[in-house]
């Protein structure tokens, strides 16, 4: 130290030295430093949450999809009848309760909606097993071909009505409103519907005898032939033709409206009308 004779002020000469910062730091309590190797995270840390959702939506469709088969075997059992009673209160129940769910927060949104995937998964079977009991062979092509009209003329009714309750009442009423209009065709299916004609009282005699004669009877199926099944060109044709039907359709049925709205700057009703357009084509074809 040395004293200064201008105003009594003291002055230290201080000699610098290295100094390391990272002694003096508990190992615990170390990050990653220069020349570390890196902590070892379980590979489930590290996983991007958005692949996370991706996977969960993935798997809603995937369950909802699986239980087709349980479905198709649950019919053939108990009868289509009451297959599609279950899958349609199922459904409904499943589209009241997404509002509510989706306020709740998006794990709850995601069971509710695989919860109606499996309500569709196992209503599909059994709208192919009532026509093969009820329908005669003849007409079972018409038959089936209007069954399934009925989902496009639903997305045409829904879109046509959709912006009407958003604008008016907000948009969870959607799904009270259409929810709620399942407990109509419940009371309707289970009051005028049978499983095979053989079951209802009030069928006439003659037309009774003209679904039984023109049917093909045929014991249940034990074992199914898989391999000799997806052997079969025809049937890969269809696996592809069917899948690439259902991308383009439910893309363009979900994102056409967004886009409109977002990049076209059109109201909430254009979206709608302007895609009854394809759905009713849809429906002709």
């Amino acid at each position: 130290m040395r004293n200064s004779s201008r105003g009594g002020k003291v002055y230290a000469d201080v000699e610098s030295k290295p100094y390391d910062m990272w002694k003096s730091v508990p190992k615990n309590d170390v990050g990653l430093r220069e020349g570390d190797s890196e902590i070892s995270v379980p590979w489930w840390e590290e996983f991007p949450k958005r692949w996370v959702i991706v996977i969960l939506c993935f798997s809603a469709f995937l369950l909802c999809n699986m239980d087709r088969i349980a479905g198709g075997i649950w019919a053939d059992t108990v009868g289509g009848k009451l297959v599609l009673a279950f899958g349609e209160v199922w459904w409904s129940i499943a589209t009241v309760l997404t509002p509510i769910a989706a306020k709740v927060g998006l794990p709850l949104l995601l069971v509710v909606r695989a919860f109606m995937g499996i309500g569709e998964g196992v209503a599909m079977p059994a709208m192919n097993n009532i026509p093969s009991k009820w329908v005669p062979v003849s007409e079972r092509s018409r038959s089936l071909a209007l069954v399934y009209s009925g989902m496009y003329l639903g997305s045409v009714t829904g879109l046509a009505f959709s912006p009407f309750l958003i604008h008016q009442f907000g948009w969870p009423s959607v799904f009270y409103s259409f929810g709620s209009l399942g407990t109509v065709w419940f009371a309707a299916w289970l009051n005028k519907s049978y499983s095979s004609p053989l079951e209802d009282p009030q069928l006439r005699p003659e037309e009774k005898q003209l679904i039984v004669a023109n049917s093909v009877s045929k014991e249940p199926v034990k074992t199914i032939p898989w391999g000799l099944i997806l052997s079969k060109a025809p049937v890969w044709a269809l696996i592809v033709s069917h899948f690439c039907h259902n991308w383009g359709t439910f893309i363009l049925q979900i994102w056409m409206p967004t886009y409109y709205n977002q990049n076209l700057g059109f109201s909430v009703f254009c979206p709608g009308l302007q895609w009854h357009f394809l759905q009713i084509l849809e429906v002709d074809c």
